[in-house]
């Protein structure tokens, strides 16, 4: 056979494979569902969650510990290695320990918690906000991946990438970024161990430490806008849906000092704003913006994120919006809420 002929037969060798893996690939909204679904097995491992805002990055370290369906360590690490805080859910309680403080806060675990708004629900308004692609991916701690991108229909909101190991369904790596602006948000392993038993001990919430625990809920409540109102006495000014696909999801109501801070999320399936209805103005930050440590990492679709925030007033009521979304977004819901 020539030289010709065997490069030709090589080339339809690669392009055969080519094919029989993107024919592998499921689809999007099937690893859609995979990433949204409990654990299937157990695994620890390392993981590096990086923010950029601007001038500023943030970096933090943490080993992570997974036993199906829902008991989760997490051991935030200091720049020395040391151990700063741990976070433990057996999916009904949930504590954080202040290692350095010597703290423990405790409250009911988030999926304890029946949401206002249904998982179905939420995905519905992912799948029409956001269109969804899947393909084959790079490696990933040294593991092959499957890619699942989601775009957004509308400017002005983050993309969002998650790199799936085929094997097991967990995410090895996200990354959320808005194109053309100063912001992302990436969230890896750099090692990970699956299908390793986990000790039970490492989900155990000690009672017996009761005496040092502070009595406060790490689970937001899930109140509707009418619950919200009767729980206040005040009625928040506060429509079902806002500009850019997003759709109200729960409230909260929480005290500051003497002060009441009531709390109205929306979402758009993927992305979230909150708005905080107070009853006197609320300082910024330096710089209109922050950076939002989600307690409950890493999760698959919300790991962290940064978000630029805006403050108004309409009469008694002073409102804070945070989200991370573009700036000309930001005015537009703005200018519907007041």
């Amino acid at each position: 056979m020539s030289n010709c002929s065997n490069l030709l037969a090589i080339a339809a060798v690669i392009l055969a494979a080519g094919r029989a893996a993107a024919a592998d690939v499921p689809s999007a909204e099937t690893l859609l569902d995979a990433v949204l679904a409990p654990p299937a097995v157990p695994y620890q491992g390392r993981v590096m969650v990086t923010q950029w805002f601007g001038k500023q990055a943030h970096a933090e370290d943490m080993r992570v510990y997974v036993s199906p369906p829902d008991k989760i360590r997490r051991e935030f690490m200091s720049p020395d290695g040391s151990v700063n805080r741990i976070s433990i859910s057996d999916g009904d309680a949930e504590v954080v320990h202040l290692v350095r403080a010597g703290k423990t806060l405790r409250g009911d675990a988030v999926r304890s918690y029946e949401k206002v708004m249904s998982a179905e629900a939420e995905k519905n308004a992912l799948i029409s906000n956001y269109e969804l692609s899947s393909s084959t991916a790079e490696k990933v701690v040294g593991r092959p991946t499957w890619r699942l991108m989601m775009k957004p229909r509308s400017e002005g909101k983050p993309w969002q990438t998650l790199w799936i190991d085929p094997e097991t369904k967990v995410v090895l790596r996200s990354k959320r970024f808005l194109p053309k602006r100063s912001f992302a948000t990436q969230a890896q392993f750099s090692a990970f161990e699956p299908g390793k038993p986990q000790d039970p001990a490492l989900f155990t919430i000690d009672e017996s430490s009761a005496g040092v625990i502070e009595t406060r809920g790490l689970a937001p409540d899930f109140l509707t806008l009418a619950q919200l109102n009767t729980a206040t006495g005040d009625v928040a000014k506060l429509p079902a849906a806002l500009p850019g696909g997003f759709i109200f999801e729960s409230a909260d109501v929480f005290p500051v000092g003497k002060r009441q801070i009531r709390h109205a999320r929306f979402t758009d399936g993927l992305t979230v704003i909150s708005i905080f209805l107070t009853d006197r103005p609320v300082k910024l930050p330096k710089g209109g913006s922050m950076r939002v440590s989600d307690i409950h990492l890493p999760g698959p679709l919300r790991a962290s994120s940064a978000g630029k925030i805006t403050r108004w007033g309409s009469g008694k009521h002073h409102y804070m919006l945070m989200g991370d979304v573009s700036r000309e977004l930001v005015a537009e819901i703005v200018k519907s809420l007041r």
